[in-house]
This record gives C-alpha cells, structure tokens and sequence, in this order.
C-alpha cells in the first residue's frame, strides 16, 4: 500500500512538472517575441528619426546644388557674348605658365560693374591658355553662380565650386584658412584636379541621370596628413545630353559625425558605414548597459542584400538587433546595433515563475483531489453501515 502511495505521489509529481515545464516553454516563447517585436518597433522609430536627420544634410546640399545649377542656365543664356572675353581675360588671367588663375581681387574682395561686389573665390584652370570662347563663357557664368549663390548660402555651407573633368575650377570659399592660395598660386601648371570619384561621377554609365553623389571621407587638396573628414557632394550639368561641368560642395563631417553617433539606444552603439561598407565612424556604446561587440563585416553581411530604405534586422546567430537607414548621396548607412540576450533573459525569468506557479498549483490540486478521494469512500463506508444497522431500538420508559 505505502508502495502504491508513493507511486501514485510520484506520478502526480511528474505530471504536474510536464504540465508546469510545457506551460512554461509555450510562455517563454509568446514573451520571447512579445519583447522582441517590442524593441523592434522602439528601434525602428528609433532609426527613422535618426536616418532622416542625417540624410536632411545631404538634402539640404542638393538643394543649394540644384539652385547654383539653375543659376548657372539663367547666366549662360544671359552672358553677352561680345563682353565675355574681356570679362574672362580680366578675371582669370594667364598666370604664365600655360594655367590661367583668379585675379587676386576676386578673393579679397572688389566691385564689380553695376556695383555688386566679389569676395571669397579663387581658380585654377588648366590649360587655361588654350580655352575656346564656349569653355570661356561657361566659366563666366560659372563663376557668377558660385559667387551669389554660395554667398547667399555661407552660413550652411562653406564653399560651392564648378569644375569640369580637364583640371578647371572656379570656387568661393572665403572662410577657408589657407584663402585658397594653392589653387591661386602654388599648384603646378600639371597639377591633377580631377579625383578619383570624377569618371564614376560624370560617366552616363554610372551616374546615367546626373544625381548629386558625394565622395568618401578624404582630407582637403592643401592638407597632406591628418584625418579623412570632408566629403565633397558633386551634381554633372547637361544640356541636351552635353556635359557643361559640375557644381559641388564640400563638407566638414567630424563634428556632424559626432553628433551622428551621440545617444545609441540603451545599451547598443551607433556607427557610420562607407560606400565601400567600411566602418568610417563608430559611436561609444552606451556605458550603463555595458559594452556590445560589433563585427563590421558580420553586419552588413545582414544588411547588403536588404533592399529596404531602412529597417531593423534580427540578427539571432549575433544575439543582437541591427537597425539601419541608408543615406543617399554619400550613400552610407547609419546603424545602430543593440543586444538581444536581455530580451531572451527576462522572457526567461517570467517563464521561471509561470512555472514554479503553474507547478505549485499542480501539486496542490493533486493533493486536494488526493484527500477527497480518500475522505469520500469513508463517508460512503459510515452511510453503509448505518444503513445496514437498521431502526433504532426503543429504550426502557419510552412508548
């Protein structure tokens, strides 16, 4: 009997801890992706709000593109062709050696005809000597656009330049430390303008509708060392399917970087990726949820076939949630990376106790149903024999 009893309370132990253990693992998992589709949803507001303010600069800079471009058409079909050359000659004359350079009053400032006034430019045009009077004209109205238009607009940007694939620019830039000397006087006659990004820029193959690209992180011409951190963003000009050059700005992006990178969702790390997907600046991860581990290459192993604009990829092999938005111009990505194991970790600590509760309840209601079980046929066993006993006998002195 005490056998019988043991594997009855046995039994009911190990059924209670399947019932309690199956329970468990169906909450576990329902919590699992509850808390997981949660922290997608914060992330992804998250990186919408993010992605957006980083791509509004390079917005804002093909804006100030596109206005220098509409002022260029509206001073090309105004020059008067019959001044142009002695406008040209007087503007950019023969520095001697074959080059034509900015007349050094362009860039310390002097009144034109009419009474407008010109400050801030400098040129380099190579082979300038060898000029038609088409290239001469166009760079007349160039250098008109560049002057109004990037005055008009000095407080966002600090420099709007035209240029054209055979070593010619034109730029006002006048808050430029080195007040643009190189270009103005000390590049050599062969000095190679063009950069690298110029055939992917200008080629109908590669850039087929003339959109503004910008080009990875580098260092000004007139700096040699230090850090990699302007982008020049460059739009081609065609008419009727000439190419006429291109306008373009660059752009400072240490402290835009840094301000990028600033306030990672809790617990992860913000970081910028290069049109190569290199790593071209990462954030400090968020130091009260410690520190998570980013494999660049891992990464955007999740994010290169994603066709998406932005979105949030749950990255389940890395225990951790990447949050991307692609920057069109530079075309960059900006990524936020956060870890998941918290998520998996309290799902599993809400398991633990539906379980223990569930378990408890088990063994508790084995129990109760247990002593009823064995009160309900001592109660059927007195009824019996009371029933079998028969009426009560009359004692003495009753009637």
């Amino acid at each position: 009997m005490v056998i019988r009893n043991l594997a009855i309370v046995g039994l009911h132990v190990v059924l209670s801890a399947v019932l309690a253990a199956v329970t468990a693992a169906l909450v576990y998992g329902v919590l699992y992706d509850a808390l997981g589709a949660a922290r997608a949803q914060t992330l992804q507001s998250y990186i919408r709000m993010r992605a957006a303010r980083e791509q509004a600069v390079f917005d804002r800079a093909e804006t100030f593109i596109l206005a220098a471009e509409a002022a260029f058409e509206r001073r090309l079909a105004l020059l008067d062709v019959a001044d142009a050359d002695a406008q040209f000659d007087g503007f950019f004359p023969a520095h001697g050696d074959g080059t034509r350079r900015s007349a050094p009053a362009l860039f310390d400032g002097m009144e034109l005809p009419g009474g407008d006034h010109v400050y801030g430019v400098g040129a380099f045009l190579g082979d300038g000597e060898a000029m038609t009077p088409q290239e001469e004209q166009r760079y007349l109205a160039g250098f008109h656009a560049v002057r109004t238009v990037g005055e008009a607009h000095l407080q966002t940007f600090s420099s709007l330049y035209y240029f054209t694939p055979d070593r010619r620019m034109v730029m006002f830039a006048p808050e430029r430390p080195d007040r643009l000397e190189f270009y103005r006087f000390d590049a050599p006659a062969d000095f190679p303008l063009e950069a690298d990004e110029d055939p992917r820029l200008f080629s109908t193959q590669t850039n087929p509708d003339s959109e503004m690209q910008c080009t990875p992180l580098s260092r000004f011409v007139y700096r040699d060392q230090g850090e990699r951190s302007a982008t020049a963003c460059r739009k081609p000009v065609r008419r009727d399917g000439e190419l006429l050059g291109a306008f373009g700005t660059s752009i400072m992006m240490t402290d835009h970087l840094a301000r990028a990178l600033e306030g990672p969702p809790a617990g992860g790390v913000n970081l910028m990726f290069g049109r190569d997907r290199q790593v071209i600046a990462r954030g400090r991860p968020d130091s009260s949820e410690g520190r998570v581990e980013v494999d660049p290459v891992e990464v955007m192993a999740y994010l290169a076939e994603d066709p998406r604009p932005r979105g949030v990829v749950r990255a389940r092999a890395l225990g951790q949630m990447i949050a991307f938005g692609r920057i069109d111009g530079p075309d960059w990505y900006f990524v936020s990376v956060i870890p998941t194991d918290d998520i998996g970790a309290e799902a599993a600590r809400k398991a633990w106790i539906v379980f223990a509760v569930v378990l408890a309840a088990s063994l508790a209601l084995a129990g109760l149903r247990g002593v009823l079980s064995r009160r309900l046929p001592l109660r059927r066993l007195i009824r019996r024999r009371r029933n079998t006993a028969g009426p009560r006998q009359p004692g003495p002195g009753t009637e």
